[in-house]
């Protein structure tokens, strides 16, 4: 659509005065350098329907708060001038008929000036390590039709990592777009080779064949949607070599600018790995260890901090410790792989830390769309995943729940008890006040009608006979624990289910509720502690 009158006449619902205004100024704004068309058509594609994006700009971009480019603030515009506000006037549009005539200041958006500032704020805390000798590190990228996200990452690629011994090597997978003749070209300047496949073969199987090629020491596992900042390789590489018994080394990635998701912007999206619960479908998950309300800049998050997992999104790993254990699992496709691949390292002795001066964006949306194949997909993932880690995970989870590590999970150690007797309500009490006393979260259920513990539930500990602990809604690794205190001998048992083979009946030494409340805490560690897996295995 071009400045015509009349379409500007129907886009302002026949509103004269802001349709000759759109009219008037259309050419001068387009030739300003305040409007990038090419911008605002990629920043607002869903918005924009085939429409020129200037002319939906001025009838319909700026009431939604649209940026009309990186170089021009519309909120900062409005904040400086609350009158052009309060008159409901398009920011630009003001500025090029009045304001720039006025001496009226502007500046670049709120992205460019916030990305500068945590550039420039993250150099305060790198180590900026100096090696007597560079270990080689083989770069591995996997790529499909990714040419935007190859050029943001190789831009200025050598002078960002601060570190001179790396080879790369991307696996692209088949990509009908110009990416491997950009790879090409990139040759001259940056130690690059290229495997061309014809199919897209799955995150394990690309980053494995890559790894049987690589000369690197090192082995530094690179989506091609991240975009690198200054000193990230030498930060993780010191990371490496200045720690005991690493596995692997993975960094601190942030969530770049989006423009229609400002909570989303510039906050923390992987600091290391935590497990979290749920019923469905399984009893555990890996999730990102990120509080958004954090400052990126926190300080338990500048530092070198052991974690469970990382993300393979950016993951360091010695090739001998890669290749020992087989590389990444390739029963995952694209899912779960590098979660398999750290717990790995972790049953093996291993640390796995995350470094937090090693700072990246990591343009994650760009690179999945959440539809019923992802999600599929994600449940075929985790099937194999639980089948292979569900009891290992149960186990140590519930252990670093049961001694406050707060390591697998940042979770408190939930306990609920099932009582309907008020003989039991005192006993119950000193029983809850001990638990509480040891930082553990506790409920009580008096209806034995109500069978819903939720996906929270670590143990339930039932004193009523009958309650059916069989019959809870539960996790499937909750804990159940028949407790009988009203004869002279109190005695406990972790009842049998579909996943205990046998009842495990344990007498109470102690003689008073809150003696029993350790006592249940001291059997279950010490079955947990006695088994290779969970406590039926």
């Amino acid at each position: 659509m071009s400045n015509n009158i009349f379409k500007f006449l129907i886009k302002d619902k026949f509103n004269f005065k802001a349709a000759l205004k759109n009219f008037k100024f259309y050419s001068e704004i387009k030739n300003s350098g305040f409007f990038g068309e090419s911008f605002y058509r990629k920043t607002y594609s869903e918005y924009l329907k085939n429409e020129d994006p200037l002319t939906h700009y001025l009838t319909e971009g700026y009431k939604l708060g649209f940026l009309p480019s990186l170089n021009f603030d519309s909120d900062a515009y409005l904040d400086t001038y609350p009158q052009v506000r309060n008159a409901g006037i398009n920011p630009l549009l003001h500025y090029i008929a009045h304001g720039q005539y006025e001496d009226k200041l502007v500046q670049s958006a709120y992205p460019i000036r916030r990305k500068e500032e945590i550039l420039e704020t993250n150099l305060m805390f790198l180590n900026n390590y100096k090696f007597e000798n560079e270990p080689l590190v083989s770069i591995i990228i996997l790529n499909l039709n990714g040419l935007p996200h190859l050029k943001r990452l190789f831009k200025d690629f050598d002078k960002k990592t601060n570190y001179s011994n790396y080879e790369i090597i991307v696996v692209d997978n088949g990509s009908s777009d110009d990416s491997v003749k950009y790879l090409k070209a990139l040759k001259n300047e940056l130690p690059i080779r290229i495997i061309e496949n014809s199919e897209n073969v799955s995150f394990s199987k690309g980053n494995n064949a890559a790894a049987e090629i690589a000369n690197g020491e090192y082995l530094l596992l690179l989506n091609n949607d991240i975009e690198p900042t200054y000193g990230w390789l030498n930060e993780m590489m010191g990371a490496m070599l200045h720690n005991e018994k690493v596995g692997a080394v993975g960094a601190k990635l942030v969530f770049p600018y989006y423009y229609l998701d400002k909570n989303k912007s510039y906050k923390i999206q992987h600091s290391g790995d935590i497990f979290a619960e749920r019923m469905t479908p399984c009893c555990l998950y890996a999730k990102n260890n990120s509080n958004p309300d954090l400052d990126l800049f926190d300080s338990h998050l500048n530092g070198t901090n052991k974690c469970i997992a990382v993300t393979g999104a950016v993951m360091l790993v010695k090739k001998d410790v890669y290749m020992d254990f087989g590389g990444l699992s390739e029963d995952y496709n694209y899912g779960l792989e590098d979660v398999d691949f750290c717990l790995n390292l972790h049953k093996n002795g291993f640390n796995t830390y995350c470094c937090g001066s090693a700072l990246l964006f990591h343009h994650e949306s760009s690179t999945r769309v959440k539809n019923k194949d992802y999600f599929d997909n994600d449940k075929k993932n985790y099937k194999v995943f639980w089948n292979r880690w569900g009891s290992y995970l149960s186990k140590h989870l519930l252990l670093d729940k049961i001694h406050n590590e707060k390591f697998f999970s940042v979770k408190d150690l939930k306990i609920v008890f099932i009582n309907d007797n008020p003989n039991f309500d005192k006993p119950v009490s000193e029983m809850v006040k001990a638990y509480s006393e040891l930082g553990y979260e506790v409920a009580v259920i008096s209806n034995i009608e109500d069978k819903y513990i939720g996906n929270s539930t670590d143990i339930v500990i039932s004193l009523a006979d009958e309650y059916d602990l069989n019959d809870v809604i539960a996790r499937g690794d909750v804990v159940k624990v028949r407790l009988h205190i009203d004869s002279s001998m109190p005695q406990a048992s972790i009842v049998s289910s579909d996943s205990v083979k046998n009842d495990d009946v344990f007498l109470l030494d102690s003689e008073s509720p809150v003696g029993f409340a350790l006592d249940i805490i001291d059997h279950i560690e010490y079955s947990l502690v006695s088994c290779d897996g969970f406590l039926w295995d």
